[in-house]
């Protein structure tokens, strides 16, 4: 159990190092002991990031050093920056706010921090008109958890809610645009099933036999059965785990959930779904209560069952609401779906890279987003490549396949060549 994080990484790196050894049977699971005082994300948030980077450094990934259960603290990014910036402009009524301020505040929230945040100097005022103005770093992270130290505990608290809360919804939106940088996409290393459905290889210009980029096929299935549901509920402790209905009812459908308490001072559940199987984000009691009601494993079986079976090849938007604007304009819509299809490229990726740009600029647009993703196959394989998406797969396949007859054909002509000289060969080999 770690008491108190030190200032730099590589003085982390050192104290854990005491105990991560070398040929260890098993590896230690650190715990961080931090409390629930906002300014003292600050401590976290700058270990984080330096460990983040010290990974990125030496082993060319920024999660190599395994700092997942820090990676949460680390705000100061694109997106931490972009948050704070809707939050500071919301609270002298310069835009509009993106969420609502924390429920369980009591008093003027936007006023109140409003006047904690002049005492820290975060925002000016001038004497004469009164006039509210921000400070020249007023979206920099380290200071803005620094400063709100200065305030008062609850203010600090509530603010620092509204900031996470704000930051949620940009990360939200940054996914449902598709702009969301998530890194390298890890699939197979949670409770997803890969499976390699096919696999196309071809030659690449300019290269022997060696050379080559391989196109596969993979399906990606994270639901939950019914078997795994039951498991999992019949190790159920809390009086409030178990299996739930939602109180609306769309297309004559019901959703069932099962839920698991994971914090007890926070009345924090853990979710599972039968089409996207656990949930990252946890969710409040309150919450739960609003939408579902609670009931008995058969009561919602059949429920289950039934968007367990759907899921596989219908999304969400035909199953609640029986019909898919994308899937009536004859394109692909994955969302909600339990069995997704991925079309990897990997291998000698950059000879063909301005073929693949070509291609997906062609058909996706000039702001097509690369998307590197590595996983874990169910026979042990591990592929790491870029993800294709489905409209480009066709033309990007034809244009392989050219170059391929095309190397095939300098190859054979190689070989003829090699074997009516093979004076001049045994020459070079020896030279």
């Amino acid at each position: 159990m770690t008491l108190e994080l030190p200032w730099s990484a590589d003085r982390a790196i050192q104290q854990f190092g005491r105990t991560h050894r070398s040929n260890q049977v098993t590896s230690p699971e650190y715990v961080f002991l931090i409390s629930e005082l906002a300014g003292e994300q600050r401590f976290a948030s700058i270990v984080a990031k330096r460990l983040e980077s010290l990974g990125a450094l030496t082993h060319g990934d920024r999660r190599a050093t395994e700092t997942r259960d820090l990676s949460r603290f680390n705000f100061d990014n694109k997106y931490g920056r972009n948050a704070l910036e809707i939050v500071m402009k919301s609270i002298v009524n310069l835009d509009s706010p993106l969420v609502s301020s924390p429920k369980d505040y009591s008093g003027e929230f936007f006023k109140d921090v409003r006047q904690g945040l002049i005492g820290v100097g975060l925002i000016n005022m001038e004497d004469r008109s009164g006039l509210l103005t921000l400070d020249k770093d007023y979206n920099n992270i380290g200071k803005f958890l620094n400063r709100i130290l200065g305030m008062e505990v609850h203010q600090q608290n509530a603010l620092f809610q509204y900031f996470s809360d704000t930051l949620t919804a940009v990360i939200h939106n940054a996914k449902k645009n598709g702009r969301y940088d998530m890194g390298i996409l890890d699939l197979g290393s949670g409770d997803e099933k890969v499976k390699k459905l096919e696999a196309k290889k071809f030659l690449t210009p300019g290269y022997s036999v060696s050379g080559r980029v391989e196109l596969y096929t993979v399906s990606v299935e994270r639901g939950m059965s019914w078997e795994e549901a039951t498991k999992i509920w019949a190790e159920q402790m809390g009086g409030d785990d178990g299996f739930y209905l939602s109180m609306q009812i769309r297309n004559n459908k019901k959703t069932a959930i099962l839920v698991k308490e994971v914090n007890t001072k926070k009345r924090l559940f853990m979710m599972y779904r039968p089409n996207t199987g656990k949930q990252l984000k946890l969710e409040n009691y309150i919450d739960v209560k609003k939408k579902y009601k609670k009931v008995s494993s058969g009561e919602a079986e059949l429920h289950w069952l039934e968007q367990y079976k759907s899921s596989a090849d219908t999304c969400t938007h035909a199953y609640w609401r029986g019909n898919c604007k994308k899937v009536s304009l004859g394109m692909v819509c994955e969302i909600g779906l339990r069995c997704r299809t991925y079309h990897v490229l990997c291998g000698s990726v950059l000879s063909v890279w301005t073929k693949v740009e070509g291609v997906l600029a062609s058909v996706s647009g000039t702001n097509v987003k690369m998307q590197i993703v590595r996983l874990k196959t169910e026979d042990g394989q591990r592929i790491v490549g870029l993800i294709i998406p489905q409209n480009c797969v066709s033309p990007l396949v034809n244009i392989l396949s050219t170059s391929d007859q095309s190397q095939q054909l300098a190859l054979q002509q190689q070989q003829m060549w090699q074997q009516l000289h093979p004076q001049s060969m045994s020459h070079v080999s020896n030279t």
